[in-house]
């Protein structure tokens, strides 16, 4: 019994050939090898668990510094947007101000001239057909083609073309312009602008092409105009015919100028003029000016002469003697004088015989 027992602990230490279970030895020699492999898988996965934790907390920490960053993005991406929105608007308000500026100037003018306006509203039929205007003048194709200029053609038209270009202006700022009207025409730009944005205008602009120099064209103003002037019959003072041009300057004189009483001078006013509108329009009016006021006419038009009424008349004459200047004399009196008569008949019909001729060819018939 004793020697069995011997036996089997001296198998079980692996002294002896030990017996084997289920095709293994089973000695405390290999179960402590066992062991020991298996403390050293153990090991291993501890090693490797410590590093699998080192490197989550790694992660953990990356995470947690990318969203920090992310954060610190977002505020500093949201004060730039704020900012950018902030100076958006200020520039958009300064240019409605400016506007605003003109639109003044234009109630100011307006004024100046409404009672102007009045008082020939109440005249004559050549009077009525005077006016002053206010316009707003727009160069809208110069300043379409300055713009056209900043961008990169290599690139394409961020509007796809020049004329899809001048739409998008007719149908955002250019009524505004037209009008003066400030609040249309800050809403007109915030509209353009927006479009500039989706169409990313500035990926189109040319290599030395700055921000600020699209800013500077886009917000530029030097293409509109507040003109104002005088028109005759709905014509501009500056399209009419220069004999025209003096006729309305000279109407409106005498027209604005009724009331006083100071001598007037004028010099040769049916310069450029024809005879019929110098017998309608300035006879009248020099006819009406003469019981107020002094009026000294020169004139070599018989219809002046004549038709006003002319209650004296200067005829100057000159002569000339080889090498010495010039002498003047000069006779006056009214045309009821036959002496004066047949002088202004002379000087300003050709004498009597030139004036019987043009009154056979004529055919006038007394009444």
């Amino acid at each position: 019994m004793g020697a069995d027992l011997a036996l089997q602990i001296s198998q079980l230490e692996g002294k002896t050939t030990a017996t084997k279970k289920n095709g293994q030895e089973r000695t405390i020699k290999t179960v402590a090898k066992q062991i020991e492999e298996i403390e050293k898988v153990v090991a291993s996965d501890q090693a490797r668990r410590n590093q699998v934790q080192q490197i989550q907390r790694r992660v953990a920490s990356i995470t947690q510094e990318i969203a920090r960053l992310q954060k610190e993005i977002m505020t500093v991406e949201g004060s730039n947007v704020a900012r950018q929105k902030t100076i958006r608007q200020a520039r958009l308000d300064t240019y409605e101000k400016l506007f605003q500026s003109w639109k003044k100037e234009q109630a100011v003018l307006e004024g100046l001239y409404e009672p102007v306006r009045s008082k020939l509203q109440q005249g004559l039929k050549e009077e009525k057909m005077l006016d002053f205007h206010i316009n707003w003048d727009v160069d809208v194709e110069n300043w379409l083609d300055r713009g056209n200029e900043l961008f990169d053609q290599r690139k394409g038209h961020p509007f796809g073309s020049p004329l899809k270009f001048r739409q998008a202006v007719q149908s955002t700022v250019l009524a505004g312009w037209e009008t003066g009207d400030p609040h249309e025409i800050k809403a007109g730009m915030e509209k353009l602008l927006d479009l500039f944005k989706q169409h990313s205008v500035e990926s189109h602009l040319r290599a030395k092409v700055k921000h600020s120099d699209l800013l500077e064209w886009v917000f530029g103003y030097d293409h509109i105009k507040l003109s104002y002037g005088l028109r005759y019959n709905g014509t501009e003072l500056d399209k009419l015919s220069p004999g025209t041009k003096g006729i309305v300057l000279l109407i409106l004189y005498l027209a604005m100028d009724s009331e006083d009483s100071m001598p007037l001078v004028v010099d040769q006013p049916e310069e450029n003029l024809d005879s019929e509108s110098i017998y309608s329009l300035l006879s009248h009016y020099f006819r009406s000016a003469k019981s107020l006021r002094q009026v000294i006419v020169i004139t070599h038009n018989p219809n002046l002469v004549v038709n006003t009424d002319s209650d004296q008349v200067i005829v100057a004459s000159a002569d000339r003697l080889s090498g010495a200047f010039p002498t003047f004399s000069y006779a006056s009196g009214g045309l009821e004088d036959p002496a004066i008569r047949d002088k202004v008949c002379l000087i300003l019909e050709g004498g009597e015989a030139a004036f019987l001729k043009r009154e056979v060819r004529y055919a006038i018939k007394s009444s």
